[in-house]
């Protein structure tokens, strides 16, 4: 016992401290004895848990399909190579329209037609008629900017069609 007091004494513990550590552990001790020993004579041996009975109770109550237990589903897709692994786009639907898709070659802006102006996007026949109205009254046209002066094309419409008209 002095050498438990002085063990006490050393770490700052009184003795009414101590003996509340020393009861802490002897129960901790004794309980997981306890469970050792009832683990030995139950011989507990774990059994796998079968999900069927879940899973269909599951799929009934969210409406699922009725698959039945004994049906393989396929979810692997083989995938021929690392880039169209890659390929994101696949299936998914850009916001463009058949206009853009159509163009080959850029459009010249002094020498097309009404009908070819209508195959930029976003120009319609009104504005593909201002656009060769404001060509016959001012002339060629020598710059981009100077189709915000036309009546149906703004800062957005150029800078969607930007890319697909030449000014020759």
């Amino acid at each position: 016992m002095k050498s438990l007091e002085k063990f006490s004494k050393k770490i700052g513990f009184t003795s009414t401290e101590t003996n509340v550590v020393l009861f802490i552990l002897t129960a901790c001790l004794v309980g997981i004895a306890v469970n050792i020993i009832k683990d030995v004579k139950n011989d507990k041996t774990f059994l796998e848990f079968d999900y069927k009975q879940e899973d269909s109770l599951f799929n009934a109550a969210s409406g699922g399909s009725g698959i039945e237990d004994s049906a393989v589903i396929q979810t692997e897709k083989k995938i021929a190579s690392k880039p169209e692994l890659m390929d994101f786009t696949k299936g998914f639907k850009f916001n463009t329209t058949e206009k853009t898709s159509s163009l080959q070659e850029k459009i010249n802006l002094n020498e097309a037609n009404i009908s070819e102006l209508m195959k930029l996007p976003g120009l319609g026949q009104k504005t593909a008629g201002a656009l060769i109205d404001y060509r016959n009254k001012h002339g060629k046209i020598k710059s981009l900017n100077e189709l915000l002066n036309v009546k149906g094309i703004g800062k957005k419409k150029l800078e969607k069609i930007k890319n697909l008209i030449l000014i020759e």
